[in-house]
């Protein structure tokens, strides 16, 4: 072990400390991992505010000071530091710590923890107890680095470094603050280890970035992942009654080129125990999978429990998609629970909002609801209402237009004196916003801070303005034993459209105060793009990538597994979230292709645009635009049914566009070729479709891009036919008018 001199520093009972810390990897290879941490420590002036005062005396509280700190009942609250690393995908992992000595500062007293409490209860309201630490004449923690137990992340076989610098002999009154700890992480590949995998052929690129912001050495020799440009893959479980009613759903993420697979309960089973291994089965068959979404309500598809937590039932869907053991999500999990109707709007609200979005910058707008409790005890030592407040800014710096500060008692800035009510929350509702935080107390029904309740949603008017609603509070997502707040977020609906929001996040529990404040932050780091490289854009990437980083660093300690456990996604994880007023993309291409074409080129404006091509309901083909071009390659085409072709990008209107199959020669994309007339289009009530000059058609058939027929007629007369639309949902259809034989195919839109 190397130790320099030791500085021996008395230090006022009044004295603070500020850090600055960072992570660094030294080397990287197959069995051996070094990770350097680097703690520089100042004396400050005397600040009151860093302290807390117990049965008179001044305690250090680093709470307040520090983002994290341990959270066991009765034990000095110390910071500590986590990094993870990627290592052997076997082995035994073991750990060998060095540092480069300490300052020691005396007669120093540190408050001990009040534990890791739940949002039932107000912290401050808790007292302070000294358990057995503070008689024994040791330093606390006692080890200056740790790891965890190996984890699997998908593809990745990892550990948690916990740093702890930070060492307290409660006796003498000491603290030592270790300057720089090197920590080794080391394989022995005689030995078999815990949680080995079989690493996996994948070609999905949702969880490259994830990798990349999980571990220190991804780019090391032990970053074997090299992804394809792909979306990933969806399963949907759904009750057999729903499955007409998830249909259109499922056609449309094909479309959107996410390859969909659409199972009934039937052919799953009917006990959790049956869904989980129907999942695991088919991730195993299919690596690419990453989002899974479950149709139905706890008592037609159960929510897994993992037992009790004192008289709490831990309810969980997340449970879903671990699929090694461990708490790291491989899968992302998402719910549409409701009856048949409600079933209808959550699929009504996510075609909408991903395909024809309402006009405006309501996206732009949000709101923070927070409570005033916590002060010192949240996560960073935060009350309710900074943690939102500092949220806020990175949004605002981000490009938000207006976020609302709707916090308990009278905190300043644009928060208006006293408490919040739905007087003020339904009107920033109603007008549009794209995000909805809230921090504080909660139950089934209610967001316990503003009093905003299941009754506030359900006579909202924010048709077509859907937000993506995170809730840090108790009970908002207990949905096994009756309705929740969180699923009247997805039901709801006002003059017969959907209202509500487009997901909602809420436990099944009642929720710790710090660790979900942590996941909260990183949402809103993730949003605002704080971190460069690492972009997540559906709903699912951005809330499990925030859990990820919760459960890290806190350590994977119980309560931050327990917050993964049992926070439930309503909603559907693969929908991309909108953060900016949508744009308009141009899209080109050929109007029609001969047999055995094997790709196409797609002309796109929009760099990184997925473009997919879907033929008679199968996805053919994926690609990225890059350079103003996506090419498209697939199987040599042997059947002559159109090609469907959709671009799609965060923040943009899709694109969709069809490209005839026929044997001739390609032509260009200009409907004006058609030989038969089709007015108005896009249509509102009805169309004509007209061949006055030509032979009468011998077929008309109007198919949606699921195609299904809609409308039909064998030989019509005269010259023209007009085709009644009101009874027909708006959306893209292809009409197609043979004559002679031939097919004269032409997108119709009806609005």
């Amino acid at each position: 072990m190397k130790i320099s001199n030791i500085t021996l520093l008395a230090a006022m009972v009044g004295a603070s400390f500020s850090f600055a810390q960072e992570f660094s990897l030294v080397s990287s290879s197959e069995e051996i991992i070094t990770v350097n941490h680097e703690l520089t420590v100042a004396e400050l002036d005397v600040s009151p505010s860093a302290y807390t005062t117990i049965e008179s005396q001044e305690y250090r509280d680093f709470s307040k000071s520090h983002e994290i700190v341990t959270l066991n009942t009765g034990e000095p609250s110390l910071p500590f530091f986590t990094e993870s690393v990627i290592v052997s995908h076997e082995g035994q992992i073991n750990l060998v710590v060095s540092h480069e000595g300490y300052t020691e500062y005396t007669d120093v007293l540190v408050a001990p923890s009040k534990g890791s409490l739940k949002r039932n209860v107000n912290p401050s309201d808790i007292a302070h107890t000294f358990g057995e630490a503070y008689s024994t004449d040791a330093f606390f923690p006692g080890e200056l680095a740790t790891i965890t137990e190996p984890f699997v992340l998908r593809n990745t076989r990892g550990v948690t470094i916990i740093i702890n610098p930070y060492q307290y002999n409660p006796v003498t009154k000491t603290l030592r603050v270790y300057k720089n700890i090197q920590a080794t992480v080391e394989t022995d590949l005689s030995e078999t280890g815990i949680n080995e995998i079989e690493l996996r052929a994948e070609n999905s690129a949702a969880f490259a970035q994830v990798y990349q912001n999980m571990y220190l050495n991804t780019n090391s020799a032990l970053g074997r992942y090299t992804p394809k440009e792909e979306e990933g893959e969806m399963l949907i479980i759904s009750a057999n009654s729903y499955m007409d009613e998830i249909e259109p759903f499922a056609v449309w993420k094909t479309q959107k080129g996410i390859k969909t697979t659409l199972v009934s309960k039937s052919d799953v089973g009917t006990s959790d125990t049956d869904i989980k291994e129907y999942i695991s089965d088919f991730y195993d068959d299919n690596p690419d999978l990453v989002f899974v979404m479950l149709i139905g309500d706890h008592g037609q598809l159960p929510c897994h429990t993992y037992g009790s937590s004192g008289w709490e039932e831990l309810w969980s869907d997340s449970y879903y998609g671990q699929m090694t053991g461990d708490y790291y999500p491989e899968l992302f999990i998402g719910r549409f629970s409701g009856n048949s109707s409600e079933i209808e709007t959550m699929v009504e609200r996510t075609l909408e909002y991903e395909k024809t979005p309402a006009a405006g910058d309501w996206m732009t707008r949000a709101i923070g609801l927070a409570s005033n409790e916590g002060d010192g005890y949240g996560d960073d030592g935060e009350p309710d209402w900074e943690h939102a407040r500092n949220n806020r800014a990175k949004l605002l710096d981000y490009g938000y237009t207006e976020v609302h500060e709707f916090y308990d008692g009278s905190q300043g800035g644009d928060d208006a004196p006293g408490n919040p009510g739905p007087a003020i929350i339904n009107p920033a509702v109603d007008e549009g916003i794209g995000l909805f935080n809230y921090t504080g107390h909660g139950d089934e029904l209610t967001c316990i801070t503003g009093n905003y309740s299941s009754s506030e949603i359900n006579g909202a008017e924010n048709n077509g303005k859907y937000p993506f609603v995170i809730s840090v509070a108790c009970n908002n997502g207990t949905f096994t034993s009756g309705t929740c707040i969180s699923e009247t977020w997805l039901r709801a609906k006002n003059d017969g459209t959907p209202t509500g929001a487009i997901a909602a996040c809420g436990s099944t529990i009642l929720m710790a105060w710090a660790e979900p404040m942590q996941t909260q932050d990183e949402m809103a780091d993730i949003i605002a793009e704080s971190y460069a490289g690492n972009r997540k854009a559906t709903l699912g990437g951005i809330f499990y990538n925030a859990q990820m980083s919760m459960l890290e660093d806190y350590g994977g300690s119980g309560t931050a597994r327990e917050v993964m456990q049992t926070w439930v996604m309503f909603g559907d994880p693969s929908t991309l979230f909108r953060n900016q007023e949508t744009m308009n993309m141009t899209v080109s291409h050929v109007y029609n292709v001969p047999l055995g074409t094997a790709s196409v080129n797609i002309n796109c404006d929009v760099e990184d645009a997925t473009v997919a091509i879907v033929q008679e309901g199968v996805l053919i083909g994926t690609a990225k635009a890059m350079g103003g071009v996506a090419t498209v390659s697939f199987a040599a085409l042997t059947s002559d049914q159109p090609l469907l072709v959709t671009a799609t990008k965060q923040n943009y209107k899709p694109y969709q566009g069809v490209i005839t199959v026929e044997n001739g020669p390609a032509g260009i994309n200009d409907e004006e070729q058609a030989v038969i007339s089709v007015y108005p289009n896009p249509a509102n009530e009805n169309f004509t479709v007209n061949w006055e000059g030509y032979d009468t058609p011998s077929t008309i058939e109007l198919r949606d891009l699921s195609g299904k027929i809609v409308y039909s007629s064998n030989l019509p007369n005269g010259t023209s036919e007009t085709i009644l639309t009101g009874d027909l949902a708006s959306g893209v259809y292809l009409l197609n008018v043979t004559v002679n034989g031939a097919n004269n195919i032409t997108k119709l839109v009806i609005q």
